[in-house]
């Protein structure tokens, strides 16, 4: 892999990170070559897609200014800046145009809620039948107290047998909501679609390598929850009219009850109907969990995956936790690329910041080293790098150009803030807002020159490369192992006779032993079982 080895010049200081696009002038007086990676237009697209990096600029002023029309080109769709007449609908920038921010935030592959509005739209959802379930009770309150109802309930003989029939009939009644039923069966298809969408949302949501799983699971928990809000309907009608009422008339008929002075037959039915009305509410969470939880354990037994602890004998490499779909191959050119950029931005994580004795390392000097020259830089600590990358040193193609761009991306893990990295071939398209595979795969080209997609992003932290999807799990289990770390800290004994007694951990041992003392109980118990899994 060939380096471009590039000498400062004397008369010019090496550019820094927070300076503008950075253009230098060429043979004519109105040529001028910008090293920016914003891409201008889609006749520069053009020109670039040539080689042809030179374009004419008709400076009346400075020739080191860029007129403010380009720095705005990168915010529009490929024909360009139009005019806006405030009708339009302007949508979120195109991924293809901006590598100063990741074009989707570093998510996890198994996450849900990702979308903001997903999240909002399901605490909608939820707020929706809290409030019909309020609603139900309020009406049972009412219907309890209804004069045309309650002295007909007051009169019926509580030994006859018609008399079951007519209180669960009554307490049924009480737990539909009373005189405010029909108003909960109108809106009962409203209830039913927010379901249906958020159910639809995680699906379409979901990663590409996931979004079928994710959609037999979102079925599975839909036919939970409706078979589970049945089931508890009708254990409460069974319990009521099996055990409850047949309970009641052998007491009245030993004369153990005094009726109606010592008993009331209404306070039996109003808790018949609150029953009714908030068991399907409770078992419609346990049976979505159940359903979807069951068809994930089923998935994952059926691909061979992996457990949350096992030992590193039993890996499966067929199993697809080792081959991700959404994952780029390993050997690709941008991926030993990308990990000899990890390599020199870690020197800089790791140097010293001039307070201390260690070595400063500059970024740009990190870089010019592996054989990338700073050709622009932005506002946030932006910069953009250019490579001459060569498949072998005796292939008759010419060195292809390649673009990095840096971005310090936070928030920071151990307080280091990681790099947020796009690297691309200059003749490159990104197809990152269309269709996520499509830059995955493979250029087909009558002559390939390299392997691998055509763009690659990914995130630098001390060194290592992480893809989005692994950078999301880092900083996951970052900020679950800090939150324990700080409940720990406040279980601590306020005064301690030792320093044993005082629970201070000293070693990786008492670490992890004074971790686990910060999780939830529940957690530590889901932790102790899979230990004694482990070496049981």
């Amino acid at each position: 892999m060939a380096k471009l080895n590039v000498e400062p010049d004397d008369d010019h200081a090496p550019p820094v990170e927070s300076t503008p696009l950075l253009p230098s002038s060429t043979s004519g007086s109105n040529r001028v070559l910008l090293h920016g990676f914003r891409r201008k237009s889609v006749a520069k697209l053009s020109s670039r897609a040539s080689g042809v990096n030179v374009v004419d600029l008709h400076l009346d002023g400075d020739l080191s200014t860029a007129h403010p029309a380009e720095g705005l080109a990168p915010l529009f769709p490929k024909d360009g800046i139009r005019e806006y007449d405030g009708r339009e609908y302007i949508p979120y920038r195109e991924a293809t145009l901006v590598k100063s921010v990741p074009a989707f935030p570093p998510y996890r592959r198994k996450a849900r809620h990702r979308s903001f509005y997903l999240w909002w739209t399901n605490e909608f959802r939820h707020w929706w039948k809290n409030s019909r379930l309020l609603v139900r009770l309020a009406g049972l309150y009412v219907y309890s107290y209804d004069p045309a109802v309650a002295p007909a309930i007051l009169v019926l003989d509580p030994t006859k047998r018609k008399t079951m029939k007519k209180l669960l009939k009554f307490g049924k009644r009480l737990g539909q909501g009373g005189p405010v039923r029909d108003f909960i069966k109108m809106v009962k298809p409203f209830t039913r679609s927010m379901r249906l969408l958020v159910g639809g949302w995680r699906w379409f949501e979901a990663a590409p390598c996931r979004r079928g799983e994710v959609g037999g699971e979102e079925f599975m928990a839909f036919v939970g929850n409706r078979v589970s809000r049945m089931v508890a309907r009708t254990a409460t009608d069974d319990l009521a009219y099996y055990i409850i009422f047949p309970l009641q008339r052998y007491l009245f008929r030993q004369d153990l009850l005094d009726y109606p002075q010592a008993y009331h037959p209404i306070a039996i039915c109003v808790c018949i109907g609150i029953l009714r009305a908030v068991s399907p509410f409770a078992a419609s969470f346990q049976g979505s969990r159940f359903g979807r939880v069951l068809t994930r354990g089923f998935f994952s037994s059926a691909k061979n995956r992996w457990l949350p602890t096992q030992r590193i004998e039993n890996l499966n490499l067929m199993s697809d936790d080792c081959q991700e779909k959404d994952e780029v191959n390993q050997a690709a050119d941008l991926v030993i690329i990308a990990r000899l950029v990890s390599k020199a931005l870690g020197e800089v994580q790791t140097s010293g910041d001039g307070d201390d004795e260690k070595q400063v390392v500059r970024q740009h000097e990190a870089l010019l080293n592996e054989g990338f020259k700073q050709v622009g830089a932005g506002s946030g600590g932006y910069a953009v790098y250019q490579y001459h990358f060569k498949v072998h040193k005796l292939s008759p193609f010419k060195p292809t150009t390649i673009l990095l761009h840096v971005t310090p991306y936070g928030p920071s893990i151990t307080d280091v803030m990681p790099y947020y990295l796009v690297l691309e071939f200059e003749t490159s398209c990104d197809f990152r807002n269309q269709k996520w595979s499509n830059s995955l795969t493979n250029l087909e080209l009558v002559a390939r020159k390299w392997q691998g997609p055509q763009v690659l992003e990914g995130y630098c932290y001390q060194g290592a490369f992480f893809s989005p999807h692994h950078f999301a799990e880092l900083k996951e289990m970052y900020d679950k192992q800090l939150l324990s770390y700080e409940a720990a800290c406040k279980k601590l004994p306020i005064v301690a006779k030792t320093h044993h007694q005082s629970g201070v951990p000293n070693d990786l041992p008492t670490l992890k032993k004074f971790l686990e003392a910060g999780k939830r109980s529940r957690k530590r118990n889901q932790n102790m079982r899979e230990v004694r899994l482990l070496y049981g």
